[in-house]
């Protein structure tokens, strides 16, 4: 019946009956009676409902074809099309009419627009004392990876004291294109940051879509170092296939970071405090997982290929290649899943220019190699920790990540059901993992020292199931450990590995 529907027959019958065979009365006759009616055909597509909403807009979401065949998988699309533009409080596609013998039939799109426009605001007053110990212990500048920092590492302290407001405007529906304008800013003594968006789910008519930021954000909340930032951007995105599992990326971006009075002035090298990247980037993605958060079938790949003249406004030149390919299959039964993934990323500097430290490659963690803590793997570098530069007792040694030019990692793990009848814990949420990581982060393109700094790691995990994703429990050993570094390590978090 589903063909049927699908061809156009909207009032197709179907009817099965049974009968015993004259011959052998232990044996029936299956009978399949099809009252195929007419094929429906659209003739008109009649618009109803829509203020503001351009009736082409419309049209290019809903797609009925006049002159074609009227399919019930059509009619229920162009419903979940026009309600996912998210300018509509419901929408509903049918016959203008109850179908009959008649083969020609008006369509109705009848539709309720959601309200325009929204603004969000709040207003306060604050009392916020900076410095003394790091919360957490770490400390992440901006597009830097997170630093862990000694518990003696303590920042002067002092006491800001102001009113913190916050407020966010957004159109929807913008031009009467479904498209939507976003502007929001927040003011604070030591947070002033604002944002403007402007995303079109339908460039120019077309199955492309395109998003416009600016942000621009200046905090010294952090008593370590102030942060002055500022990004532009311009998104193309489009699907390459009907049922949208690959999709294509174009983008332009911009990006200035300006970091100043550094509390650690080794942190970051000199080069890094003032960055400017202006970067040309495109990207595919392919995804036939069956769920994003826990797969246990199908593949998922990306490359994405960026390049940093600077002819563009850069103040370097690279290029840079990242790629991933993850397989996920069900082996010896259904809920035993063989995940695998491989990561492979290329970046080189051209024109006597450097690779910046935010753009650079990083491994070691709950997602990459489970032997290393967060960004532990590949080259690192010692730094000086003073809370009193005066005083050297006050003074101890971190290990940075400084990240590589060529990125490598292999992943394999078994997924398994621990169907254990522990109290208050269902039964059918608990499973096991045994994994493998592989790889490491390489200063420089090449092979020369690949199999001296290639590192293996082992482990075991267990995993919970919720509805927003596993509960993450994984412990790592790392069998080619490095002085210095624990060898075993524990993560716990929310999601798979990958």
């Amino acid at each position: 019946m589903a063909t049927y529907l699908n061809k156009g027959y909207l009032t197709a019958n179907f009817k099965a009956t049974t009968r015993p065979l004259k011959s052998d009365p232990s044996k029936v006759e299956v009978v399949y009676t099809i009252d195929e009616g007419p094929q429906v055909h659209a003739v008109s597509v009649v618009q109803l409902g829509a203020q503001h909403t351009r009736p082409e807009i419309i049209a290019h979401n809903a797609k009925i074809s006049t002159g074609q065949p009227l399919s019930e998988t059509q009619l229920l699309e162009s419903e979940s099309k026009l309600y996912t533009l998210g300018v509509f409080d419901w929408a509903n596609v049918d016959p203008l009419r109850p179908v009959t013998d008649d083969p020609n039939e008006e369509v109705l799109i009848k539709m309720h627009e959601a309200k325009r426009n929204t603004i969000t605001y709040g207003f306060g007053f604050e009392v916020i004392n900076r410095g003394g110990s790091v919360p957490g212990g770490t400390v992440a500048l901006p597009n830097l990876p997170p630093v862990g920092l000694p518990s003696s590492f303590k920042a002067s302290e002092k006491t800001f004291w102001g009113p913190r407001g916050s407020i966010e405007y957004t159109r929807s529906n913008f031009r009467g294109r479904a498209e939507t304008f976003t502007i929001g800013g927040l003011a604070a003594r030591l947070d002033q940051r604002g944002a403007i968006t402007w995303s079109n789910p339908s460039f120019w008519d077309s199955i492309w879509s395109t998003t416009l930021t600016f942000t621009g954000e200046r905090t010294s909340e952090n008593p370590i170092f102030t942060s002055r930032l500022v990004q532009a951007g311009y998104q193309f995105q489009r699907p390459l296939d009907t049922r949208k599992t690959q999709t294509l990326f174009l983008r332009y971006s911009f990006r200035h970071t300006s970091l100043t009075n550094i509390l650690i002035p080794d942190l970051v090298t000199p080069q890094d405090q003032r960055e400017r990247l202006s970067t040309l980037s495109a990207s595919y993605t392919r995804d036939t997982r069956d769920n994003s958060l826990d797969a246990h079938r199908g593949i998922y790949e990306s490359l994405d290929l960026a390049m940093n003249p600077s002819v563009l406004g850069s103040n370097t030149n690279f290029g840079r290649m990242l790629g991933q390919a993850a397989y996920y299959q069900h082996v010896g039964g259904n809920n035993v899943v063989w995940a695998n993934s491989l990561r492979l990323g290329f970046e080189q500097a051209f024109a006597g220019a450097h690779i910046p430290l935010s753009e650079r490659f990083f491994s070691g963690g709950g997602s990459t190699i489970r032997g290393f803590p967060l960004n532990g793997a590949g080259p690192q570098r010692d730094v000086a920790v003073c809370s009193n530069p005066a005083d050297q007792s006050t003074c101890s040694k971190i290990r940075v990540p400084v990240g590589g030019a060529q990125l490598i990692i292999f992943n394999s793990e078994v997924r398994f059901p621990m169907p254990l009848p522990l109290p208050f814990i269902g039964g059918d949420k608990l499973g096991g993992v045994i994994f493998y990581d592989g790889g490491n982060v390489f200063t420089s393109i090449g092979f020369g020292n690949f199999f001296d700094q290639y590192t293996n790691t082992l482990g075991f995990g267990i995993r919970y199931a919720t509805p927003v994703g596993p509960v993450r429990i994984d412990i790592g050993h790392n069998m080619n450990p490095i002085p210095g570094v624990k060898a075993t390590q524990l993560f716990i978090t929310l999601g798979q590995a990958f």
